[in-house]
């Protein structure tokens, strides 16, 4: 379960907000749809740790203004009215297997930041060990929380191991090559009695 309380009060208007995923997209309605664009036509994308004042919620969405005096909206789950960047740490469910694993942003560029070996994660977007990367939560240094991605092969998901993944997928194939042949020797079956394919 997600265990977070992002924006679970009301907020006032004029309140200080904080961006706590990697990259955060400015719109100019309360959905996904509609970017606002700079004076030189491009999208406005706001970073991890940048401030915006509160205007007032939309559903899923806060009606903000950055410090450009830019008015738009943005997702609402990735920014916090916690003075330190976050709201509650995750129910971690992961951990880091390698030192200084890069942490992306979710535009896959490089944040800038690294994980240390077996510091603990929360995978948010499931888990799949055939992707290259994996959705995170991390807390970071400063103690704040960053939404981003890091390289699968660099994690592990508590519950679930690799050799589990290749056993699962070996399972599945095997069943996938099983009735496969119980459906072709149903279809000779019926060839036979029939004298022709069904």
């Amino acid at each position: 379960m997600l265990a977070f309380s992002f924006m679970t009060s009301s907020l006032s208007q004029g309140e200080e907000l904080s961006v706590i995923s990697s990259i955060c997209t400015l719109y100019q309605t309360a959905d996904f749809t509609t970017p606002v664009l700079d004076e030189n036509e491009k999208e406005i994308v706001l970073a991890h740790g940048d401030k915006l004042t509160a205007i007032e919620e939309d559903g899923d969405f806060v009606k903000v203004s950055t410090s450009d005096s830019f008015e738009g909206y943005v997702f609402k789950y990735y920014v916090t009215a916690n003075k330190n960047g976050q709201d509650v740490y995750p129910v971690f469910n992961g951990k880091v297997i390698v030192d200084n694993a890069e942490i992306f942003n979710i535009d896959k560029t490089s944040s800038g930041f690294s994980a240390k070996l077996n510091q603990e994660i929360y995978i948010y977007g499931g888990f799949d060990g055939k992707k290259e990367f994996t959705q995170i939560a991390i807390v970071l240094e400063d103690g704040s929380l960053f939404y981003g991605l890091i390289k699968t092969s660099n994690l592990q998901a508590y519950g679930i191991s690799s050799a589990l993944i290749t056993a699962i997928t070996v399972i599945l194939a095997l069943v996938t090559v099983i009735l496969a042949v119980v459906f072709i020797k149903k279809r000779k079956t019926k060839r036979n009695k029939n004298g022709t394919l069904a």
